[in-house]
């Protein structure tokens, strides 16, 4: 009997910014907001479960416009479990949050919006990942 084997190839063609900052998912939202004049708005968290019955609800922020969608997530999750300290990307844990940008017009610029991003106060570093680098990129998909 022969066996069919499924492969899986996503696309992991977006940027991805990773961001340290000493506030709360909200409170770094409503800044983005207004500094790069996006509408960042609350969307129903993301829940990912695990193999061994483990599950986490990660924080989600949402903006899309017709070529170009905008995603803040937290990477701590926000039902920490006793002895289960969940975070989106485990290997880059030092990062509170991640910003994902899908652009198909191919009109934003990484760097730019990484150096105003660093000229925010509250935001102590901000880096562009290569998410093809990440162990853990599959957590990206949603």
């Amino acid at each position: 009997m022969s066996k069919n084997k499924l492969s899986v190839d996503y696309d992991f063609n977006f940027t991805l910014i990773a961001l340290t900052a000493s506030c709360k998912e909200y409170k770094l939202a409503w800044i983005l907001n207004r500094d790069f004049d996006l509408s960042l708005s609350k969307e129903p968290n993301i829940d990912i479960e695990f193999v061994a019955g483990k599950t986490m609800s990660i924080s989600n922020y949402l903006t899309t416009t017709e070529h170009q969608s905008i995603r803040l997530l937290g990477n701590k999750a926000l039902n920490v479990e006793e002895k289960f300290n969940a975070y989106l990307i485990p290997e880059l844990k030092n990062f509170d949050y991640f910003v994902i940008v899908n652009d198909e017009s191919q009109t934003f610029n990484p760097e730019t919006f990484i150096e105003k991003i660093k000229s925010i106060p509250i935001v102590q570093f901000a880096v562009l990942v290569d998410p093809l680098s990440i162990k853990s990129k599959d957590n990206l998909i949603f």
